[in-house]
């Protein structure tokens, strides 16, 4: 009995001295090439809503700032116009910044962008195009495949 406590304490005290990881993130979503009277892009939401779910769901601490509309497509690297949210978010204690760039009209393309906020360093830039799907929900689970390899990335 007494070897069976001993084994249980010293299973339990090396599971917990390992260290858990977590990345603090913020996401930025960009729209790109839509009108300023043009209600928000549901493609962008979509966006939005999966890079959330799963970073959270991979363990990290997740922000989101409000979705930003531009009317052209920002330069490579870090887009200016992200600069306060940047702020917010390093200034936060957030590690990294990932900005979403969705460009309208359809087919929709997206530029993910991962910086580091204490240097403004792109750690990762990858660039998605929209193809043709049955139904949304295959699209969905076709977006979170690729964002699933960003968030694997940060443990």
């Amino acid at each position: 009995m007494q070897k069976k406590t001993i084994v249980s304490v010293l299973l339990f005290l090396a599971i917990t001295v390992f260290p858990l990881y977590s990345a603090n993130v913020s996401v930025l979503v960009i729209e790109t090439g839509l009108s300023g009277e043009s209600p928000r892009s549901q493609y962008s939401t979509l966006w939005e809503n999966n890079l959330m779910d799963v970073f959270f769901e991979y363990g990290h601490i997740v922000s989101n700032s409000p979705i930003l509309r531009l009317f052209q497509q920002p330069d490579d690297g870090f887009p200016y116009e992200a600069e306060r949210d940047f702020e917010f978010a390093r200034e936060g204690g957030m590690e990294y910044f990932l900005v979403a760039i969705v460009h309208h009209p359809t087919p929709h393309n997206v530029s993910l962008r991962l910086f580091r906020t204490n240097s403004q360093e792109m750690v990762l830039e990858y660039n998605y195009e929209d193809k043709t799907y049955r139904t949304r929900q295959e699209e969905s689970n076709t977006i979170k495949n690729d964002i699933m390899g960003i968030a694997s990335r940060l443990r």
